[in-house]
């Protein structure tokens, strides 16, 4: 037996990520002293804490590190790794994409790579609505729960979705770190559930600019509006918003996504229940 030390030491896992894998039953140590509540390790467990340690290293979520632990099934691993290699590569390309737009920032040679602003009207149209709060980074995971809740709420209540779905965000003031957004699924007669709110979008004039392209991206379209509001003395009135009108449900090819990105200039009356 080796004690949680020594077992750190050979894994080159910190001791206090092996406490944070016990108590999530990811990596369960062969005794635990029930005095003092030290922890100890069998030598065969050496593997695990590498083939963890590995896995990890390429950034596979925890729950997904367990399932192939759990299984030792080859098949399940190599189908897993191969879907994520498919993240990784998308990763890294918005990654690059990100390198050339900090580049041009810095010599000055960048430009915003959207299309013109324009104002429409938007209707007070009935949702399904999913709010929380997440920080930007966990944004692909909070908006991918978020529209498979809608939808499977909507499929089982037999609702009509009329339209792509969407995000607000409402907060005034933007902080990366904790944002409050609301997804939200455009439906003829919304049926509230759990978790799932039944509203309207607030009806008024929205600037707006279309973005083609990752979503890496959208903070471009966000600043064009921002330098249009610049110069036309218009204040944004309500929540930022954001259109997925071809969005990666529909392809995996991030150059063909289409986002409305919008600013609600004026609103004709507040969000209410239908």
């Amino acid at each position: 037996m080796l004690s949680i030390g020594t077992f750190s030491r050979a894994t080159h896992v910190s001791i206090r990520t092996l406490r944070r894998y016990h108590e999530q039953g990811l990596l369960v140590p062969a005794e635990v002293d029930p005095v003092t509540g030290y922890r100890s390790y069998r030598r065969e467990q050496i593997l695990d804490a590498q083939l963890i340690r590995r896995l990890r290293d390429v950034d596979l979520p925890l729950a997904i590190v367990g399932q192939i632990v759990d299984s030792r099934d080859h098949a399940l691993t190599a189908k897993v790794l191969a879907e994520h290699r498919l993240t990784l590569q998308e990763r890294r390309s918005e990654i690059d994409r990100m390198l050339a737009g900090l580049s041009g920032l810095l010599d000055g040679g960048m430009t915003l790579d959207v299309g013109p602003v324009h104002v429409r009207e938007q209707r007070a149209d009935p949702v399904l609505l999913v709010q929380g709060r997440t920080p930007e980074s966990g944004f692909q995971d909070f908006f991918g729960q978020a529209f498979a809740r809608l939808w499977a709420h909507a499929t089982r209540q037999r609702l009509t979705v009329t339209g792509p779905g969407g995000a607000r965000f409402p907060d005034r003031q933007w902080d990366q770190d904790d944002v409050e957004v609301e997804v939200f699924l455009p439906v003829r007669e919304p049926v509230a559930g759990r978790a799932v709110r039944a509203a309207r979008l607030p009806a008024g004039q929205l600037a707006v600019v279309l973005h083609a392209g990752g979503y890496d991206g959208l903070a471009d379209a966000h600043a064009a509006l921002g330098e249009w509001a610049a110069a036309t003395g218009v204040e944004p009135d309500g929540s930022l918003q954001e259109l997925y009108l071809v969005s990666r449900a529909e392809t995996a090819d991030p150059a063909a996504w289409r986002t409305e990105v919008g600013w609600l200039t004026s609103t004709s009356e507040s969000e209410e229940e239908p």
